[in-house]
């Protein structure tokens, strides 16, 4: 599996997003490392998309109403 963020922006907002959403603790957050962060979001979230500099994150009990929300369009 390849590396979730491929910015260091986006390691911030994912550890502030832990900290918001109470997953972890400013201590905690404090000493994960990347690897860290990223394992505590996907044990959360869906990573449902990732363009540019942005990655789409739905929480996984929210999966189904997403689905039934989102159509996808491919080539």
């Amino acid at each position: 599996m390849e590396y979730l963020f491929d910015y260091t922006g986006q390691e911030l907002d994912a550890r502030k997003l832990l900290i918001d959403e109470k997953i972890a603790s400013i201590e905690d957050v404090a000493i994960m490392s990347g690897e860290d962060v990223e394992e505590k979001i996907r044990e959360r979230y869906e990573v449902v998309a990732k363009a540019d500099e942005e990655i789409l994150l739905v929480k996984k009990e929210d999966m189904e109403q997403f689905d039934k929300l989102v159509k996808v369009l491919t080539r």
